[in-house]
C-alpha cells in the first residue's frame, strides 16, 4: 500500500489524522531512537480502539507506546505506525472497591489520584514512570510489590479486534511478566483493588518510597529507560539483584559511545548526549558477558528494544 493510500484509509478510518516523520527519540526517556514513518497520539480509549482496528485490518505494523520509558528505540526509526497512547481518565467504584483507570494515564496520576481519595494499596508506585497500560503490561513494581497483586481485572482490545474483560488469574503475571506481553494485547482499561486509608499515613509512605527511590536511581533529567536488567531469579526461588552482580563485575564506569552505566546504580544504562541504540546494545552485551564470565548467570534484559520492522500484529 502507497503511503497516500494509507493515510488517506487510516483518516477515513479512524477521522485522525497521521503525523509522519517523526523522531521517536522526543518520545523516549533514553533519548534514542530514528524517525517513524507514521505517528499518531490518542487521546480516549475510543480513538485507541480505532487506531488499533484500522491498521489490524490492513495487517499494517503498528506498535503501541505510552510514556516512552523500559523501551530502546532502532537508530534508523520505525517502518510503521507508533501509537502513544494518551487515554487519560480515573474513576473509584467505591461499591467494588476498585479504580478504573485508562490505560494512558500516567502512574503518578493514579498515586495522587488515590492519595486524594485517602486510598491504600498503590503506594509503591510511587515514582515509577510511565503509564498504567505499560506497568500492567511488564508487571511493573519496586519494594517488594507489583501492580499485578493489585489488578483484579483488565479491558482489552484483543488481536482479531474483540473487547475482552480478563481476570487477574488469567493475565500470567510473574516477575516483570503478564500473558499480555506475550501476546501482544492491548490494554485499554485496568481496574485496581484498593482499599481505605488513613490519609497522612498513605502520604507518608508514599514520602517515604520516594526519597529511597531518589536516593539509587538517576533524576528524571538523565536519559535512561529505567533498571535495564532483570534480578535473576536463581533455581531455589531466591531473587538477585542485578545492580550488585554488576557492580562487582566491574561494571562501574563502562562506557560505549554515548551510553554509560550511571555511577549510582549499575543497573541504569545512561545517554551522556548523542548516544545511539547501537552503543547501548553493544554496552548491555559486554555487561552481559561480564557476569556471566564472573558468576555463570546471563542477565535478562528488561528495556524492550523496538526494531525498525517490529510490529504488535
Amino acid at each position: 500500500m502507497q503511503d497516500f493510500d494509507f493515510e488517506q484509509f487510516f483518516q477515513a478510518e479512524t477521522g485522525l489524522k497521521l503525523k509522519k516523520d517523526v523522531a521517536l527519540s522526543d518520545y523516549s526517556s533514553f533519548k534514542i531512537g530514528g524517525l517513524a514513518r507514521y505517528f499518531i497520539e490518542v487521546t480516549s480509549t475510543d480513538q485507541l480502539i480505532k487506531a488499533v482496528s484500522a491498521v489490524s485490518s490492513r495487517r499494517f505494523p503498528f506498535y503501541l507506546i505510552g510514556g516512552g520509558y523500559n523501551l530502546l528505540f532502532d537508530d534508523i526509526g520505525f517502518n510503521g505506525l507508533i501509537i502513544r497512547n494518551k487515554a487519560l481518565a480515573i474513576n473509584f467504584l467505591p461499591e467494588r472497591g476498585l479504580l478504573e483507570i485508562d490505560s494512558g494515564s500516567d502512574l503518578q496520576q493514579v498515586v495522587r489520584f488515590a492519595i486524594s481519595k485517602g486510598l491504600k494499596g498503590l503506594e509503591f508506585l510511587a515514582g515509577i514512570p510511565g503509564t498504567v497500560g505499560g506497568a500492567i503490561y511488564g508487571n511493573a513494581g519496586a519494594f517488594g510489590q507489583s501492580i499485578g497483586e493489585r489488578v483484579s481485572e483488565v479491558l482489552i482490545f484483543s488481536r482479531d479486534r474483540r473487547l475482552i474483560t480478563l481476570k487477574q488469574s488469567e493475565l500470567g503475571f510473574g516477575y516483570r511478566f503478564s500473558n499480555l506481553k506475550k501476546d501482544h494485547q492491548v490494554v485499554l482499561k485496568a481496574f485496581l483493588a484498593v482499599e481505605p486509608g488513613d490519609k497522612s499515613e498513605i502520604e507518608r509512605q508514599v514520602k517515604d518510597y520516594l526519597e529511597q527511590r531518589e536516593r539509587k536511581h538517576p533524576p528524571r533529567s538523565v536519559a535512561c529507560a529505567g533498571s535495564y536488567f532483570k534480578n535473576p531469579v536463581l533455581s531455589d526461588g531466591q531473587k538477585v539483584a542485578a545492580g550488585l552482580l554488576l557492580e562487582k563485575s566491574g561494571a562501574r564506569g563502562m562506557q560505549v559511545g554515548g551510553a554509560a552505566v550511571y555511577h549510582g546504580h549499575c543497573n541504569f544504562i545512561i545517554n551522556l548526549g548523542g548516544a545511539t541504540a547501537r552503543d547501548v546494545k553493544e554496552l548491555a552485551h559486554r555487561l552481559q558477558e561480564m557476569v556471566h564470565q564472573k558468576f555463570g548467570l546471563w542477565l535478562e534484559e528488561e528495556v524492550i528494544f523496538v526494531p525498525a520492522d517490529a510490529s504488535m500484529l
